[in-house]
């Protein structure tokens, strides 16, 4: 009778023993999971990076080069800058100018010369030690007086990103739109150019003041390379 009660007892043991083990292995799954759901889903307000946003502050400039890869690849040069107007809220609005030459025998559009309409941007959550680096995305209007764009045109969608203060890693895209100049992005917009990194030159995004007031200038020009 003893060594049975004893049987049982040692049973009865191992049985709670599992149960405890199993409830320990799903909490720590659940842990896991969350942990791993505040690194990569911004709505968990957890350890994530900042997003590109119409209200952020930011001053965007640049110039360089790119090569245009495809069937006949190119060089093509740029110059852009973009900043937030006086009084600005949110929402968006920017305003500056968007150069962008084509170096090749292109029969539609190897000039590009847009007033700035709109802006989304996002500062490094490490920035360099010149206090800059991020992302955004400009918006240019190929409607607006005197505006150069290719033929059909109604925008273009700039994508830029600051990683290093000598612009190694910096990267320059241009998509050609349909859709017009009132929303990041516009509608309908091709293959962007410009590759994974810029050839040479230098993009700086940094936070700019509340004001919209900035001393970057106000119509960038696009680098012109010879012959």
């Amino acid at each position: 009778m003893r060594q049975r009660r004893h049987v049982k007892l040692i049973t009865r043991w191992r049985t709670l023993c599992s149960i405890a083990a199993v409830a320990v292995v799903a909490v720590g799954a659940a842990l896991s999971s969350s942990d791993a759901q505040a690194r990569v889903d911004p709505s968990t307000g957890g350890r994530t990076a900042t997003i590109v946003s119409p209200d952020t502050v930011a001053i965007a400039t640049g110039g360089g080069t790119v090569t245009v890869t495809g069937v006949d690849s190119f060089v093509a040069s740029f110059g852009l800058n973009s900043k937030r107007p006086a009084g600005f809220t949110g929402g968006g609005a920017a305003q500056g100018r968007i150069n962008y030459d084509r170096h090749a025998q292109i029969a539609n559009g190897r000039h590009v010369n847009v007033p700035v309409t709109l802006m989304s941007a996002e500062l490094s959550t490490s920035p360099s030690p010149n206090g800059t680096g991020g992302r955004a995305q400009i918006v240019g209007d190929c409607t607006a007086t005197a505006a150069e764009c290719p033929a059909g045109s109604s925008s273009v969608l700039v994508d830029v990103t600051d990683s290093t203060d000598t612009g190694s890693g910096d990267v320059f895209n241009i998509s050609f739109c349909t859709g017009t100049a009132t929303s990041i992005p516009p509608a309908n917009c091709g293959l962007a150019e410009g590759g994974t990194a810029i050839r040479t030159g230098n993009v700086q995004i940094r936070q700019g003041p509340p004001s919209g007031g900035t001393t970057a200038p106000t119509a960038a020009q696009a680098p012109r390379l010879r012959p």
